[in-house]
């Protein structure tokens, strides 16, 4: 599982490398609370000596819960949402939250013994597990919250759209050279609202995506063909890994549309 994340999370432009360090260095900031919410969980399994889906509503567990949603919940707040729309992003953000505590648990729980088949010692345990311990609450969590402020922000504009048909939108990226090459071919695709395009290509379509729609007149700008910017569409998010799977395919979903903060097919869906 830690692999599989590690390869959907992975980035290697300056950027983001950037901001993985300076959040890795800065573990006693913004998610402070949640990194001794996880280690207290981590303690807990320890002493239970195993985990299984119900124990989630036990006390170290929810708690971790709810301190990873009030990141998300604050990518939320920061922007203007309208009541409907936030509730649901809300819903979203505590069960996308639930999930990605199962997955660490579970995860968490594979370390627990030690060759020989005795419990590991809580040192022991903390060593072994610390990379995925940081990862989980800070490498990926950085990258969910980047992810959950430009959902939050895109999902609010799309109730703001208007639905006369009187407007074409058209996909912006921010014009500078942190802009992916994959998401630069998108620009200025020009498209209306009702077009199946903006089901599975209305941004953020990927990590760190800062890419934008806009409303343009349609006395002032030509459409777009639907079938060409489709395909652009699916160039730019299909990246496949060494397991053979399009780790960019989750983000062809519209958070506007659906009323999700987090792509449905996240893999911390998947776990079982």
């Amino acid at each position: 599982m830690h692999t599989r994340l590690n390869n959907i999370y992975a980035c290697n432009c300056e950027d983001c490398k950037t901001k993985t360090i300076h959040l890795a260095a800065d573990s006693n900031g913004f998610f402070k609370d949640v990194l001794n919410a996880a280690k207290n969980a981590l303690k807990y399994l320890l002493t239970k000596q195993t985990f299984k889906e119900e124990d989630l509503g036990e006390e170290p567990y929810q708690r971790l819960i709810d301190e990873t949603y009030k990141v998300f919940n604050k990518a939320i707040m920061d922007n203007d949402v309208p009541d409907v729309m936030r509730k649901a992003l809300q819903s979203d953000a505590f069960l996308f939250g639930t999930l990605k505590t199962r997955a660490q648990m579970f995860e968490a729980s594979t370390y627990l013994l030690n060759p020989d088949g005795t419990i590991k010692t809580w040192q022991q345990f903390e060593r072994d597990f610390r990379q995925v311990f940081e990862d989980y609450n800070q490498n990926y969590l950085e990258a969910e919250y980047q992810f959950a402020v430009n959902s939050a922000q895109m999902a609010a504009k799309w109730t703001e759209l208007d639905d006369s048909g009187r407007y074409l939108l058209q996909y912006r990226t921010a014009m500078d050279d942190r802009v992916r090459e994959s998401h630069q071919a998108l620009e200025g695709i020009t498209l209306p609202k009702d077009d199946p395009f903006w089901r599975d290509f209305y941004p953020p379509n990927g990590w760190r995506c800062r890419c934008q729609v806009v409303e343009v007149s349609k006395a002032r700008y030509e459409a777009s063909e639907s079938e060409e910017a489709i395909a652009k569409g699916m160039a730019a998010t299909q990246q496949i890994g060494k397991d053979g799977r399009n780790r960019l395919a989750m983000f062809r979903f519209n958070p506007g549309m659906e009323k999700k903060l987090f792509p449905p097919d996240h893999p911390y869906t998947k776990i079982k």
